[in-house]
């Protein structure tokens, strides 16, 4: 990815980025101006520099654009289009612009037409993010931004961007500075703190320390360019304390003055960059009165029934009746139509507008229990139709996702199965110690020696004789 830094129009600008060895400017023709009686040597004004031109969104001077563009073609790397222009004579100089996030079609068409095409910050946001990366995947299109935020550059495979915040470290006096890790942007409020904080960070991008504590332009104008080129080198440091000296930043003493060195917390962990755009105070702790309920979730008030004492005129008080709160479901959506991210393909998108949809769902009786659970079923039957429908149209064999929302199917009507039961189940169980059985200790002792006897109260003292003779007398 290249940086092209913009805003080199201008001369302090264009001066201060020569003066840092800055190879690739942008040049927003806008604001640029062309002399009337001098004749305009690009490549000797920027040093030899790669130059990339633009315009600004509502700059209506097509003349102007258009005249500039066909007398320094040649000292030109990149031309970002106008909307309204036919750049196609420049080859792969020309690189058509997409600025109306809601015209995705456009920026489709773009990408498969010419493979490149540069996005104006307007046009990136939550919604169109996805649907950028997956159309320059799609095409193999080259994409150019015109954005100075860290996280939006982050996020898609650029060819090359614009950066135009760092000139608002000498406009507004930000302290842009590379860590290592990552770039911090910290506005004009914190820049003692900042400085102070990233001491080490700004002796080691080469930058006059004492000259960005005074507030110099220029060196706080370095500063911020030299940052911006560490990223996009990806450079990082790590500190070897063999290769320097730890007393090498502190003036010479002479003899019997004290240097007073602050401690060093060796368990203090460094703050790690990610890199976010404006750095962000402390955090100020809340008070409890300004704690709100989670909007997603509801409390609802149960009163319980007290004691009911009744008086000689049939009356009935109840006292103390209990108030519990209880949780519930807020079925109000937060979602809104600028964040979600099926606002390109939603039939009741509206600009600057709350979800158009609404849920309410509520499960308090067995009748809406059921009815949700027979809405869950009919859902997945639907997927496995529609999927049955796939296959067939694929005809590539056996779809194993099919096999599989099949069986969660089936896995579904089980689980309604067991929850709709409503039959009676007693389970008995019964466990026994030392020699009384099961009867016994169910039912008593009495029990246990009853079912040990034969019917009819068993045989007596004669018949077991006579028993035992017939028995002897068949075997012979």
């Amino acid at each position: 990815m290249k940086i092209f830094f913009g805003g080199a129009e201008k001369g302090t600008h264009r001066s201060l980025l020569v003066a840092n060895g800055v190879t690739k400017m942008g040049i927003n023709i806008t604001h640029f101006p062309v002399p009337k009686r001098k004749e305009l040597d690009l490549t000797e004004l920027y040093g030899g520099a790669e130059l990339l031109v633009y315009t600004s969104e509502g700059d209506e001077d097509l003349n102007k654009y258009e005249n500039f563009i066909r007398d320094h073609a040649d000292s030109l790397s990149v031309v970002i289009g106008r909307p309204d222009m036919d750049g196609e004579w420049l080859g792969d100089k020309y690189v058509p612009v997409w600025s109306d996030g809601d015209d995705l079609e456009r920026l489709a068409w773009l990408c498969q037409k010419n493979g490149r095409v540069a996005i104006s910050d307007k046009a990136i946001n939550s919604k169109t993010l996805p649907r950028i990366r997956s159309l320059s995947q799609r095409w193999g299109a080259k994409l150019y931004g015109l954005t100075s935020k860290p996280d939006v550059i982050q996020e898609l495979p650029w060819e090359a961007v614009i950066v135009g915040s760092w000139t608002s470290a000498i406009r507004y006096g930000e302290t842009q500075v590379w860590d290592g890790h990552g770039l911090h942007r910290y506005p004009a409020q914190h820049k003692e703190s900042a400085r102070r904080k990233h001491r080490a960070d700004i002796i080691r991008l080469g930058i006059d320390y004492d000259a960005i504590i005074e507030d110099n332009v220029s060196e706080v104008g370095a500063l911020a360019i030299r940052s911006w080129k560490a990223w996009e080198e990806g450079t990082f440091w790590a500190y070897d304390p063999s290769s320097e000296d730890d007393e090498a930043e502190f003036a010479p003493t002479e003899e019997g003055d004290i240097v007073d060195i602050p401690p060093i917390t060796p368990t203090a962990p460094k703050p790690v960059s990610r890199g976010s755009s404006i750095a962000i105070p402390p955090l100020e702790k809340r008070h409890d009165s300004e704690r709100l309920l989670l909007p997603v979730m509801g409390i609802e008030n149960i009163v319980s029934m007290g004691t009911q004492m009744g008086s000689e005129q049939d009356e009935y008080i109840e006292i103390a009746p209990k108030e519990t709160p209880v949780i519930r479901y807020q079925s109000s959506p937060l979602r809104q139509c600028d964040s979600c991210y099926l606002a390109s393909r939603c039939p009741a998108f509206r600009e600057h507008s709350d979800c158009g949809f609404k849920l309410p769902v509520e499960i308090r009786t067995k009748d809406q229990l059921q009815a949700v659970l027979q809405a869950m079923i009919e859902m997945q039957a639907s997927r496995v139709l529609f999927a049955r429908f796939a296959e067939e149209l694929e005809g590539q064999g056996l779809d194993p996702a099919l096999s599989s929302e099949m069986d969660r199917l089936f896995s579904l009507i089980d689980k309604f199965k067991n929850i709709s039961d409503t039959r009676d189940l007693m389970r008995i169980e019964v466990e026994a110690r030392g020699n009384a059985g099961v009867l016994s200790r169910l039912f008593g002792t009495k029990a246990g020696e009853i079912s040990k006897q034969l019917p009819s109260g068993g045989f007596g003292p004669n018949q077991t004789d006579q028993f035992i003779q017939d028995v002897i007398d068949f075997s012979d």
